[in-house]
């Protein structure tokens, strides 16, 4: 896992950082350009996202909810067709369109997250970090258990 992290070059993340500013920048200070090559840019994020949640369901640590949340944002800011198809989803509609009305998710949805979370991060800081490392992914593992817990959950539907 140490190799693997380590072959990442570190020019990717700025790289990625730099797009990000140069798009923030188009969207402060230049909105007509910024207006002209949205649709594309959040498509990508949104086809890119989609496809990292459908890996996370098999890839345990991935997380599947956030992608599929920030898929289901990118899509709504550039393709009624696709944001549709998205809250329509099997899988994913129920919980987009949880998070739409309530700002919440299911309990089931958190009791999975949270039991994904926890072991995940505990193999995690046991084989990859030192000790400063493992604080830091600890305390984030403890603050995204803790935000995870208090999100509200929708009313549950009766079947009367």
């Amino acid at each position: 896992m140490e190799n693997l992290i380590k072959n990442i070059p570190y020019e990717t993340f700025t790289y990625i950082a730099v797009g990000i500013l140069f798009f923030v920048i188009l969207y402060k200070f230049f909105p007509k350009l910024f207006l002209k090559i949205h649709k594309p840019v959040f498509f990508t994020i949104g086809i890119l996202s989609l496809s990292l949640g459908y890996v996370g369901i098999v890839v345990p640590g991935l997380p599947t909810t956030v992608f599929i949340l920030i898929a289901a944002w990118a899509f709504s800011k550039c393709s009624t067709r696709f944001t549709l198809w998205l809250e329509n989803h099997r899988l994913f509609g129920p919980m987009i369109l949880n998070w739409k009305q309530y700002r919440g998710l299911s309990r089931r949805a958190k009791k999975v997250a949270i039991l994904t979370i926890i072991p995940t991060f505990a193999v995690t800081i046991f084989f990859v970090f030192s000790l400063v490392g493992d604080l830091i992914f600890g305390f984030f593992g403890v603050g995204l258990c803790s935000w995870l817990a208090t999100r509200p959950e929708p009313p549950v539907k009766s079947s009367n």
